[in-house]
């Protein structure tokens, strides 16, 4: 399905640019011929490197009927499950428990669905390129980069890095472009003035929240809209704020996208259904609720006129930027090291809205130093990932609290 919807895009648009990357480019024909160069595969395949990469290791995937793994450049391959559901065709990962990442696993249909609704949504046009920011191997940068550039023909010219001078020279080089980014980067780009008179015909932010006082002055000073997007990779896009205006309220995460629906679950959580819901986890939770087209985010909010309002976050995974990470990987590395007794991780709020929150580690020694056991760390960990603050033989008492008890207390001390 996902290949023969790829071969019509392909047909269709044959001559036409299909992706940037540095000074090189590429159209629909050189994409099928890189593809055709690829061997035939009876394994998951794993999509990582550049786009170019990216994008034919996916098409290798579909042709070959075989799940598809998105993973970052330079990441450990993980131990994939020994067996998949029926139909799974993509494979996300989600914080797990101890620090092992697990699969969430999707059929063609649903991940096929998630493009087209975002597609519809945000007007998105084969005219009008994707200006490729973030990762294409995270859940919002596969939506809504790599498919439909593969399912709609929609262009992706990819970027190495989201510095400001770098996302200007390729703002020049078009006419218009379509930019998903998170509040960080766009809150980098704003304070280096390159948004104001930029030939952005969609900026769209998501990965974190989007604070009020952002989106207002790029309007103000910039005459540009920054669109809030709230999803989830359970189930991909599920609001959009298509208003021409700032926002009157941060809680606002827009009106579900068609085809979408979000109720107020006796939790207080958000329950979402759709045709866009994966399969389910590789090994759920009891809290947890996700398959047969329904699933239960960690967000606790209330339905107005139609918008979702999120009032706040039950996840346990800390959102560092719009990148999250489960706390559990850094303890299991912290433990692994051999200079820690006992460690605890925990999110806690940046001054920094875009930054959102900042990973402390409360750890008891074993043996030798605090200093010691950072730089030991730096060679485990990516440098987003490392803690920003640490705490050595804390009040006993603290050891009892739960990681939202500790993050609560954490101002206070």
């Amino acid at each position: 399905m996902l290949f023969s919807r790829w071969q019509e895009t392909s047909a269709r648009f044959r001559d036409r640019i299909a992706v940037i990357e540095g000074t090189e480019s590429w159209s629909f024909t050189d994409l099928a011929v890189c593809l055709a160069e690829k061997p035939l595969t009876n394994a998951p395949v794993i999509a990582s490197g550049g786009a170019l990469e990216i994008v034919t290791a996916v098409l290798q995937g579909w042709r070959d009927q075989q799940p598809v793994l998105p993973l970052e450049k330079g990441a450990a391959i993980p131990e994939l499950p020994a067996s998949f559901p029926e139909g799974t065709t993509h494979l996300k990962l989600t914080p797990g428990i101890a620090g092992k990442p697990r699969a969430v696993f999707f059929s063609a249909e649903q991940i096929a669905a998630d493009a087209d609704r975002l597609v519809a949504a945000m007007g998105l046009r084969h005219e009008i390129p994707n200006l490729a920011a973030i990762s294409l191997t995270h859940s919002y940068g596969y939506s809504s980069l790599i498919l439909p550039l593969l399912l709609h023909g929609i262009p992706l010219h990819a970027v190495e890095v989201p510095f400001p001078k770098v996302i200007a020279d390729a703002l020049a080089a078009h006419d218009g472009v379509v930019i998903p980014a998170v509040p960080s980067m766009w809150k980098a780009w704003h304070r280096a003035g390159i948004l104001r008179g930029a030939k952005i015909d969609l900026a769209v932010s998501a990965g974190a929240p989007l604070s009020l006082e952002l989106e207002r002055a790029v309007f103000v000073e910039c005459g540009l809209k920054l669109h809030n997007f709230y999803g989830a990779s359970e189930c991909g896009g599920i609001s959009f704020d298509t208003s021409d205006a700032p926002r009157e309220s941060a809680a606002n995460l827009g009106a579900p996208l068609l085809g979408v629906t979000v109720r107020v679950h006796e939790s207080g959580r958000f329950l979402v259904e759709s045709s866009s819901v994966a399969l389910g986890y590789e090994a759920a939770r009891e809290s947890e609720l996700l398959g047969d087209g329904e699933f239960l985010t960690q967000d606790f909010g209330r339905i107005e006129g139609g918008r979702l309002m999120l009032e706040s976050s039950g996840a346990e995974s800390i959102n560092v930027a719009g990148r999250k990470i489960g706390p559990a990987k850094i303890e299991a590395a912290l433990l692994a090291s051999g200079l820690a007794e006992r460690a605890r991780v925990f999110g806690v709020p940046s001054h920094d809205p875009e930054r959102v929150e900042e990973i402390t580690a409360m750890v008891e020694l074993k043996s030798g130093t605090l200093d010691q056991l950072r730089k030991r760390m730096t060679e485990t960990l990516a440098g987003w990932e490392m803690p920003r603050h640490w705490e050595t033989a804390p009040d006993e008492s603290l050891w009892t609290l739960s990681r939202a008890e500790l993050k609560k207390r954490a101002p206070a001390r």
